[in-house]
């Protein structure tokens, strides 16, 4: 019976202790700043990459036009979301 009891309390203190590291926390608003801030230099570099890759020859006009419009929108999406963040905080 003492063996039940130490092993219920073990039980009880354990989940006490790990229960904080189960819960999701949202991420603070500066790392998710941070982070779409990373994704507009990232989408930026990529704009600046098609750009040389169709300054060299190595895409065709149509191809150009259409991954710009693509990487274009998706920059807009990234700053749309840094305002609303700017925003919100």
């Amino acid at each position: 019976m003492m063996e039940a009891t130490l092993f219920a309390a073990a039980a009880l203190i354990a989940a006490y202790v790990l229960a904080p590291a189960f819960r999701r926390m949202p991420a603070p608003a500066a790392d998710r700043r941070a982070a779409l801030e990373a994704a507009q230099r990232a989408a930026l570099r990529a704009l600046h990459y098609l750009e040389l890759d169709w300054a060299t020859g190595k895409l065709s006009d149509e191809d150009y036009r259409a991954q710009r419009a693509t990487l274009e929108a998706e920059t807009a999406q990234i700053i749309r979301q840094i305002g609303d963040a700017e925003r919100i905080s």
